[in-house]
């Protein structure tokens, strides 16, 4: 698909947010509570269920997903780069603030008072205190933008390590950041063979939620099953299922979405991969009319716009 470096930015930028922010209509519900709430699919953030889990959020309103990214877009645009120690600064400040339903882990990794210092030995001596390496979904979302970089691939992986130090957890991120770089520099979605290589190089566990992922169905995940819906493998399989496998940025983000389980995490990295493929004029207008905090985003897109377009005239 020819697309505009503009209409996959915005894409890109635009699809997280809104993910993320549709995405809550059904987190934390099993696929047969999403079917029964929300029986005809849910298409707009005015069909939001107002219970005590969502109404810590107006409709329309993005979660800490969409606030960690713009920390780190942020962050980018300043230092014309990523910076790992600024990005650990803006997160730490933000941390201070007392954010709504961040997560434990993440609570564990920014309240480490060396962090702004040395973040990444920080993050790995948190999780190690929690005694697993079985990390969250919610790496995922500052990788996917690691095609700003020279270097995505070290780039995501060291994104991933700010705050989710696991090997697979990095490989994961690794595999999405493929998936981005091929969608925006490319115009076309990463092939099983491509995302594969890097799961066989770094993490055999990760393999086969890319084997699904191809060749399987998005139920397979399970992505409702409480007691891993917050796998980071599973985030990953169905973003790289929904890339795979749909007709239009709405198809795909339904698909994702009507799982349930951490589906804000979910459809925030699929809508960010489905907004660079299809770009932002795929959107629903009223995704884009009625989301909460819409001109930040704009802004923040014109801004890397303008870095890469500065970037190319350089060269």
């Amino acid at each position: 698909m020819n697309l505009s470096i503009k209409e996959r930015i915005y894409g890109a930028i635009f699809g997280y947010a809104i993910g993320d922010a549709l995405g809550l209509a059904t987190e934390f519900m099993s696929a047969s509570e999403v079917k029964r709430r929300y029986p005809d699919g849910i298409k707009h953030y005015s069909q939001i269920v107002r219970d005590a889990h969502r109404s810590q959020w107006k409709r329309g309103e993005w979660s800490n997903d969409t606030e960690i990214v713009l920390i780190v877009l942020e962050s980018f645009i300043r230092n014309k780069g990523f910076n790992y120690l600024d990005i650990a600064s803006g997160l730490k400040k933000w941390y201070d603030l007392g954010p709504t339903d961040l997560t434990h882990n993440m609570r564990l990794v920014l309240k480490q008072k060396d962090y702004t210092l040395r973040p990444f030995e920080a993050a790995e001596e948190a999780w190690r205190e929690v005694g697993t390496f079985e990390n969250s979904s919610e790496c995922l979302g500052k990788t996917v933008f690691s095609f700003l970089s020279y270097y995505p691939l070290e780039s995501a992986a060291d994104l991933c390590r700010l705050t989710h130090p696991g090997s697979r957890t990095i490989t994961c991120c690794r595999a999405i950041a493929i998936m981005a770089e091929s969608l925006m520099k490319n115009g076309r979605p990463a092939s099983y063979e491509e995302i594969k290589a890097v799961a066989r190089d770094k993490n055999d566990d990760v393999e086969r939620f890319i084997d699904i992922a191809r060749n399987g169905d998005i139920s397979e995940f399970e992505l409702d099953d409480e007691d891993s819906y917050w796998f980071v493998r599973k985030a990953t399989g169905a973003a790289l299922w929904c890339v795979w496998h749909n007709e239009s940025f709405s198809h795909g983000l339904q698909a994702v979405i009507t799982q349930g389980g951490d589906a804000d995490t979910n459809a925030a990295v699929t809508g960010a991969l489905l907004g660079i493929q299809h770009g932002f004029s795929n959107i629903p207008a009223p995704l884009v009319d009625d989301l909460i905090g819409k001109d930040r985003l704009s802004a923040m897109a014109d801004q890397i716009l303008a870095f890469i377009e500065s970037k190319s005239s350089a060269e």
